[in-house]
């Protein structure tokens, strides 16, 4: 198994929330795919749109867009969730412009951002609880790397003193057709499921976040024409653990629209130890649409690096935890 060493960055934000160890007995994990924050450095690895050396992208843009970005976590939550996890973006530069210039007064001290090799965009997180460690791990299939490294951060839970572990994803996407890719991302699910399985067997708190590029009940939706990564809200790997995914009992249709249809490719997967008492347990799951996020018809309002205008093409996914009252 390939893995890669993370540094964890601290910057030197407000203490609040997990950082002083002091909730009000609830805790909220965000994760998001914030359609392509890049700064405005030409490092020569950007999509087109985003390359400040051949079209209009340039501070002013990149400022507003990560300004954008801010109003929404800010909004969904106020001050922020404790826990952000964010996908599609393009370097240390543009989390930090995000973290210290635009959520400053949201406390966030623990910052972390993954790259993988020969994509234009990684993982990141955001944090006011301490992260203790974090490492990545390429994905591998029949031989082949491909898609972006699913990563990993432990911290240490407010008050009950327990660890979570957070595998962070952004699996391979459609694009090429999606038979095709499948492949790739049921080489994903079989390294998530090996890694949480391991994990859940030293601590107990575990879970999945990120965009998975599928929905829970992906093979439904394929009316079982060729094997998927995802069914029925469970990973389809070998020794997969069991594990609870929000979207089975949701009352909302889906984060992400593509082609006239809701899908809900982002996505949390949690141990049942978040069920059993005594410590942090599950308390809801939702998304983030607000009045600015989304258009008259309820749909995620895209950016559109043209105008300099919108979010993302994604609504952020919300879950909330409670400290249970036999701790």
């Amino acid at each position: 198994m390939r893995r890669i060493l993370i540094i964890i960055i601290i910057s030197a934000t407000l203490v609040s929330g997990c950082g002083s160890g002091e909730t009000d007995g609830h805790l909220i994990i965000m994760s998001w795919n914030v359609q392509n924050l890049f700064d405005d450095v030409d490092n020569g690895t950007e999509y087109r749109e985003f390359d400040p050396g051949q079209g209009v992208w340039n501070y002013d843009r990149f400022h507003r867009k990560a300004l954008a970005l801010a109003d929404v976590i800010t909004a969904a939550v106020p001050g922020g969730p404790d826990i952000v996890i964010l996908q599609e973006v393009e370097n240390e530069n543009a989390l930090t412009h995000l973290n210290e210039y635009c959520l400053k007064s949201s406390g966030y001290q623990h910052s972390i951002f993954f790259p993988t090799e020969n994509s234009a965009v990684g993982t990141a997180v955001l944090s006011r609880c301490v992260i203790n460690s974090a490492n990545s791990h390429a994905v591998n299939a029949s031989g082949i790397v491909k898609g972006r490294n699913i990563s990993v951060v432990q911290l240490s839970l407010p008050e009950s003193g327990e660890e979570l572990s957070i595998f962070i994803n952004h699996w391979k996407s459609k694009l090429g057709g999606a038979e095709e890719t499948e492949p790739y991302r049921i080489a994903a699910a079989e390294l998530l499921a090996g890694l949480m399985a391991e994990e859940s067997g030293d601590s107990g708190f575990v879970l999945a976040a990120g965009d998975f590029n599928e929905s829970h009940n992906e093979s439904l939706r394929v009316d079982g024409a060729y094997p998927t990564a995802l069914a029925d809200g469970f990973l389809c790997a070998e020794g997969a653990p069991e594990l609870y995914n929000p979207w089975t009992d949701a009352g909302v249709p889906g984060s992400y629209y593509y082609d006239g249809t809701w899908q809900t490719i982002d996505q949390f997967f949690l141990s049942f130890d978040f069920f059993e008492g005594g410590g942090w347990e599950y308390d809801g799951f939702e998304t983030a649409v607000l009045g600015f996020n989304s258009t008259d018809g309820g749909f995620p309002l895209g950016w559109q690096s043209s105008s300099g205008t919108g979010c993302s093409d994604h609504f952020p996914i919300l879950l909330k935890l409670k400290l249970s009252e036999q701790l």
